[in-house]
């Protein structure tokens, strides 16, 4: 039986003056993602509770689920209106930008 073709959604990672396009499938963990295609992303526990993998994001409303009960608790209103997002808790369903420190 054959698979059904997965949506892909284009990350566009900026890393300073440099852009790289990782594509990734629906309901993809961004962290996972990144990690996959070798791009420099801190991260220790995977479970949003260390923090490391805070990464300013711009995303559209289909981009990915609001942000996490986890992550309004660790991050905070104010850094989640700047467009910080925890990467470990990110699920891809659409197109986005993702900072790379």
């Amino acid at each position: 039986m054959e698979q059904p073709d997965l949506k892909q959604n284009v990350v566009t990672v900026v890393q300073g003056e440099v852009e790289s396009t990782v594509y990734l499938a629906d309901g993809d963990n961004l962290l996972m993602g990144l990690v996959r295609a070798n791009l420099p992303v801190e991260f220790f526990c995977t479970t949003g509770k260390c923090t490391t993998c805070r990464l300013r994001m711009e995303m559209t409303g289909d981009s990915a689920k609001p942000p996490s009960e986890t992550e309004q608790y660790r991050l905070g209103i104010e850094a989640i209106a700047k467009g910080y997002r925890l990467a470990c808790q990110v699920f891809v369903t659409g197109d986005m930008r993702v900072f790379l420190p």
